[in-house]
């Protein structure tokens, strides 16, 4: 229910011409959250029409899931490419004495490089044009698949960063440490943190612009 006040409020600001637009710029100005605010005015018009609003039943698109599906596809190849090569710099600059030289470096940085090529910029575009479509379509930030592929992103990054430093102290405890395996450990430390923090951002909710009544 809606406080007798603001339901004053509300009337009168209406009665006088105000926009929801201006009413969500008021509210939220006096620090109501975004979602409380919405859910006001539509107690608002439920009372005064007399009539409930209809549930919006949301409705997984095959389109979502497959530029979801895709832009994790590449995220991981091209990040999978970056910590290679960065594994391949750091043994030649590094060297760790205990491990044998390998013949195959340059064939795995030649297949890193090749991912990156090619899986970044499938990356960045996927993305954008994600990105115009939540724009777009500010209803698709609820969307069912949207969150569950976020939510599965962020666990596997979760997993990789608690195994990550579970054998980086594991060395440590046994005195194995050398610099080779902590820059190693350092880098996917800093991959799996990026890809946590962006993603973790993204599902955060988005400001909406507030236009006002003269525009």
């Amino acid at each position: 229910m809606i406080p007798a006040e603001l339901q004053k409020f509300l009337d009168t600001a209406k009665s006088q011409g105000a926009s929801d637009e201006t009413l969500v710029g008021l509210l939220r100005g006096r620090a109501w959250p975004e979602e409380e605010v919405y859910r006001v005015l539509a107690d608002h018009y439920e009372t005064r029409s007399g009539l409930r609003i209809p549930p919006y039943k949301r409705s997984a698109s095959a389109k979502d899931a497959f530029l979801y599906l895709l832009s994790f596809a590449t995220l991981a190849t091209w990040t999978f490419g970056l910590g290679a090569v960065m594994f391949e710099l750091i043994d030649h600059w590094l060297k760790d004495p205990l491990q044998q030289p390998s013949y195959f470096g340059i064939y795995q940085v030649a297949n890193a490089l090749a991912s990156i090529i090619v899986a970044f910029p499938v990356y960045l575009f996927v993305m954008n044009y994600i990105n115009r479509e939540l724009e777009n379509h500010p209803e698709k930030l609820e969307s069912a698949v949207r969150k569950w592929l976020t939510y599965i992103a962020l666990f596997v990054t979760a997993a990789i960063a608690v195994g990550d430093l579970i054998a980086f102290l594991t060395s440590v405890f046994r005195g194995e440490l050398t610099a080779n395996f902590s820059a190693k450990a350092a880098i996917v430390l800093a991959i799996v943190s990026g890809i946590f923090w962006y993603y973790f951002g993204a599902l955060q909710p988005r400001p909406v612009p507030v236009k006002s009544g003269d525009e």
